[in-house]
């Protein structure tokens, strides 16, 4: 891998010149890492006001340094000085490693999240979670009375935690996290980044070339979501990509004796085996981050479930929606939830709605703040994007990025999730040589 590294300096496109940087002060920390830190606005609205402190760090280039790729790993709210430092996603090798002979590669703690021993400041005190009404994913809602009484709930605990600081709680969205990016640029005195945005990553990735276009040279989205479309649209893709799953399962079913459903009509298993919304949403979950390997253990599951134990699909945990609710809009009232689910029942006639991204839009229900960032298209005139992604959450990465063109992808026909961050050997030669080049493979891994 090495000479392929090496040999790859001879670009074929141009990188971006960097600027004069500022003097930020960097100290040595976890993994052979730097470190510093960036004051910038709690509120980009006024600038002047308050003031928060970014926690960032860098693996500086080992040899002259051609660009800066800047990281983020998702969640939202992981804290990318942790995750890098630490090795927590390929504890066995740093992905970076070979980029980096080339690169700078900058990440930085999100604001707010004190996750992961995230290192910027202030943040929120998530023990208030421990007095919420709203516990795991919400169910569905089968009446007026219940809609209700669910906005009530979900308003509820958003102000038992927002309470501690609002402005803070306010100011934790997508939209926000993407200005910092800016300033994060800005203080490395680099023209344009290289941004290599994982899972939630690919939504701040995907905000920030909406905002700031001409200063994106290149973008890896890492299974990742749809925030580029139009969102009624992508949740009827979303749901077409469930029924693609469910058959992939069943075809393996039907072709393998030692499934525990072998001759039976695998979707109608599923269908009646789990007759619940939490089940389902399971079940989607399942088969979004399962793979071939784990279809037997699946098939055993439901053959449980269908005699009575739905143990192994049990109603699924929820992160605290603190930024997600600013960026998908939610259903406006009892009647339009109901007709969301019978549209995607007509797509989907097993798992339906379950499996979209309706069940997190109804947890920002009466949600404290407006969807300031919703789903919109991209700008054009963005450089060619490349997409990577597991069978399972390829489909809606592949997405955002066909709308570019001259954009390439990544498909790994496996279970996974951000491939590049979690060591695919395959994946990651291919992403470095995009980061290099600017040119975007099409390639199966």
């Amino acid at each position: 891998m090495k000479t392929l590294i090496l040999a790859l300096t001879m670009a074929t496109v141009p990188l971006t010149p960097t600027l004069t940087p500022p003097a930020l002060a960097w100290t040595p920390c976890d993994g052979g890492m730097e470190c510093t830190t960036l004051t910038v606005p709690l509120d980009w609205q006024r600038p002047d006001g308050r003031k928060v402190t970014l926690a960032v760090g860098r693996l500086k280039a080992t040899g002259p340094s051609q660009g800066t790729v800047l990281v983020n790993y998702g969640g939202p709210g992981a804290a990318g000085i942790e995750v890098m430092g630490g090795g927590i996603l390929s504890p066995s090798s740093q992905p970076f490693d070979q980029l980096r002979q080339h690169m700078d590669i900058v990440t930085w703690d999100p604001r707010g999240y004190g996750l992961m021993g995230s290192r910027s400041t202030p943040v929120m005190d998530w023990s208030c979670l421990n007095s919420v009404p709203l516990h795991g994913m919400p169910q569905l809602p089968t009446s007026q009375a219940e809609f209700d009484q669910l906005a009530a709930d979900v308003r509820t605990s958003a102000d038992v935690c927002r309470q501690q600081d609002p402005a803070l709680f306010d100011n934790m969205d997508t939209l926000t996290n993407a200005h910092d990016m800016e300033a994060i640029r800005r203080a490395l005195g680099v023209a344009q980044l290289n941004l290599y945005m994982g899972s939630y990553g690919g939504v701040y990735g995907q905000t920030y070339a909406d905002l700031y276009p001409n200063r994106v040279r290149t973008m890896v989205i890492d299974g990742s979501g749809d925030h580029s479309g139009d969102f009624d649209r992508s949740q009827d893709a979303i749901a077409r990509d469930n029924v693609v799953r469910l058959q992939r399962f069943s075809a393996w079913c039907a072709a393998d004796a030692t499934c525990a459903l072998h001759g039976q009509d695998v979707p109608k298993v599923v269908a009646t085996a789990l007759d619940d919304w939490s089940s389902k949403l399971a079940m989607t979950f399942r088969l979004v981050r399962g793979d071939r390997k784990d279809f037997p253990q699946l098939a055993a599951d439901l053959a449980k479930a269908a005699a009575g134990d739905k143990s192994a699909f049990p109603h699924p945990s929820m992160v605290y929606p603190v930024s997600e609710c600013h960026e998908w809009p939610t259903p406006r009232s009892f009647a339009a939830l109901r007709a969301t689910v019978a549209r995607l029942g007509r797509i989907d006639p097993v798992l339906g709605a379950a499996g979209t991204m309706v069940p997190f839009t109804l947890a920002c229900l009466d949600w404290p703040g407006p969807v300031d960032n919703p789903p919109r298209p991209l700008p054009v005139g963005l450089p060619p994007l490349l997409a990577v992604g597991s069978w399972g959450d390829f489909p809606a990465t592949d997405r955002v990025v066909s709308r570019v063109p001259g954009s390439g992808s990544i498909y790994h026909d496996g279970a996974g999730h951000e491939l590049y961050t979690t060591g695919n050997t395959c994946v990651i030669p291919l992403v470095d040589r995009y980061f290099l080049t600017g040119v975007p493979p099409k390639a199966v891994c």
